[in-house]
């Protein structure tokens, strides 16, 4: 809870990142896309290619009462729906920790969540379509045995390298493993470390090895910009540095013994 609340408070600091349209398909009575990780401004878009009717609609009391931010019914072969998550739609529908879950009505066990950030970054590289042990997660990293999601890599503060006040946070990990947050200055195609896919390419620098602990998060900074200066390619203005968090994941049902989070990419200011 420190580090969501802390999280949250920081993300008031930043501005909006650019706005992207994803997609959810809603087939084989499931969402595809199930768990969303998106930024302000991002507009999801949800489409029914079953034959049978269902719908979005958000509320974690599989009711419908009127209290819904949103609610649609896609019969089939009907149009796509869409809600832009934009600050105006967060400030009319507020809910805990920006996170909205929804549901299908008729189809009740058919349930999804989007949660919202306004971080400094863009994150990118999500366990999508699929995971190199079909192990998916559009809104993190590839999910790790025993869990329905994958680590997440989100910041807050800013990219100024003066200020040096940037957080890297993930969270969604396993408890009491070893982990370290790397960096890089190029983004590539998906490329399998371990359980994940790794999207950051070369020059590769890690910093120092934490433990999830007992909540299964770890928070990298402020200082960051400090701690690359004694590395042979330290941050500096201007630059663009792409973040991803490779953890330890034992018991592996692909034999593996490690994964890796989401992607972060951060455009650092004087």
């Amino acid at each position: 809870m420190r580090i969501l609340r802390l999280l949250g408070c920081l993300l008031l600091l930043t501005g909006a990142a650019r706005a992207n349209t994803i997609d959810v398909s809603i087939q084989f009575f499931q969402f595809t896309g199930q768990h969303l990780t998106i930024q302000l401004g991002d507009t999801v878009r949800w489409t029914n290619l079953d034959s049978t009717t269902h719908t979005s609609t958000e509320g974690t009391d599989l009711l419908l009462n009127g209290n819904e931010a949103w609610h649609h019914s896609f019969p089939p072969g009907s149009a796509s729906f869409s809600v832009t998550f934009d600050a105006a739609f967060l400030a009319a529908n507020p809910r805990a920790g920006d996170r909205y879950d929804y549901f299908c009505l008729p189809h009740t066990s058919m349930r999804g969540s989007i949660t919202v950030v306004n971080g400094p970054g863009t994150p990118f590289c999500f366990c999508s379509p699929i995971g190199p042990c079909s192990n998916r997660d559009y809104g993190a990293g590839c999910t790790w045995v025993g869990n329905d999601r994958g680590a997440r890599l989100l910041g807050a503060g800013t990219t100024s390298v003066a200020a040096d006040d940037l957080l890297l946070v993930t969270d969604l990990l396993p408890t009491n493993r070893t982990c370290l947050v790397f960096r890089g200055m190029s983004q590539i195609a998906q490329t399998q470390m371990g359980e994940g896919w790794r999207c950051v390419g070369s020059p590769l620098l890690r910093f120092g090895a934490q433990d999830s602990g007992a909540g299964g998060s770890i928070v990298l900074g402020p200082g960051i910009v400090a701690t690359s200066a004694a590395s042979p390619t330290p941050i500096l203005p201007g630059q663009t540095w792409y973040f991803q968090t490779w953890y330890r994941d034992p018991g592996s049902p692909c034999g593996n013994t490690t994964n890796i989070s989401n992607g972060y990419e951060l455009g650092f200011t004087p």
